[in-house]
């Protein structure tokens, strides 16, 4: 039963996808607002959870309607990577990638002619899915493969699998994906994205601050950094207001020290792309994903809405 309905849903999915990939932007964009209302309607504990880590970020420094306000376009937000997501699958890639601007593109490309690995690190700031579709091209001859959340249907992995393979990347479960990432950086030329920005238990991840809190943070990407002696390289990919123009804008690679105590070498490096991935978000706090109970780790009561 379960096989049958992830079958169904994949076909209903494929469909809507291929209708999104024909439609013109402002059509599109319709549909991005409304299944954005939906959300709101029937989503209200995203809200709540928005509002608390707004709350515990900037306290009185933002009012109430200024937080009201980016809740709302984390909503639209939201909705537009899920709805481009889908049609990217099936837009021409040529159209796709007009659409992007890059910012010290060099940062990668100088990696790849020199032949380096590295890993890729992005948080879920503004059109992220487009790290595995707007960057793949710029690194011919890698290995190419991104993190990701598999379901329960395997004909809908399976299509989730296709979205990262249609650019030319492998997608790796996060479930024990370090061990997988460290036999494929045993190989030359690997480029891994990693998102790093969710809430992980205390026995997978490092404590670190995050906007002065403590919060746990996945040390993945250094641990690959000191084992293999690789760069890791940040990106972040922003919008503009109509979702008509994507700016990727990567920040200078930095790598995890090699010294006799590991333990404080990926400590600093973890507490690198926190402190990092913090000041992107407060450039732009509206492209942030705040739905994510990021602070749970530590401070559970803050999403208590009873």
């Amino acid at each position: 039963m379960k096989t049958l309905l992830g079958y169904l849903v994949v076909i209903v999915i494929r469909l809507l996808a291929r209708f999104l990939a024909i439609l013109p932007h402002r059509a599109f964009i319709l549909c991005v607002d409304f299944l954005a209302f939906i959300f709101r309607i029937f989503d209200s504990r995203r809200y709540k959870d928005a509002k608390s880590n707004l709350d515990f970020v900037f306290a009185s420094s933002k009012t109430q309607e200024e937080k009201h306000r980016i809740i709302l376009r984390s909503y639209r937000n939201f909705a537009f990577v899920l709805l481009q997501a889908l049609r990217a699958i099936y837009l021409k890639k040529e159209k796709h990638f007009k659409d992007f601007d890059f910012e010290n593109l060099h940062y990668l490309t100088d990696c790849v002619k020199e032949g380096r690995s590295a890993v890729m690190i992005s948080a879920h700031f503004g059109y992220w899915e487009a790290i595995g579709s707007a960057l793949p091209r710029f690194a011919e001859g890698y290995g190419r493969y991104s993190l990701g959340r598999l379901t329960q249907f395997e004909a809908i992995n399976q299509l989730i699998i296709q979205s990262r393979q249609a650019y030319g990347v492998q997608l790796i479960d996060k479930h024990k994906a370090l061990k997988t990432l460290l036999k494929l950086y045993t190989k030359p030329k690997q480029i891994a994205g990693i998102i790093i920005d969710q809430n992980v238990s205390p026995n997978e991840g490092v404590w670190v601050k995050f906007f002065d809190k403590e919060v746990t943070h996945t040390p993945v990407a250094s641990i690959l950094s000191r084992r293999f002696g690789i760069e890791i390289l940040p990106v972040f990919i922003d919008f503009n207001e109509d979702y008509t123009r994507f700016k990727v804008i990567f920040c200078k690679p930095f790598a995890c020290a090699n010294t006799d105590n590991m333990q404080q070498d990926i400590l600093q490096a973890t507490q690198q792309q926190a402190s990092l991935t913090q000041q992107i978000i407060h450039s732009h706090p509206e492209s942030y994903f705040w739905f994510h109970k990021r602070f749970k780790s530590k401070y559970p009561e803050i999403y208590d809405h009873q």
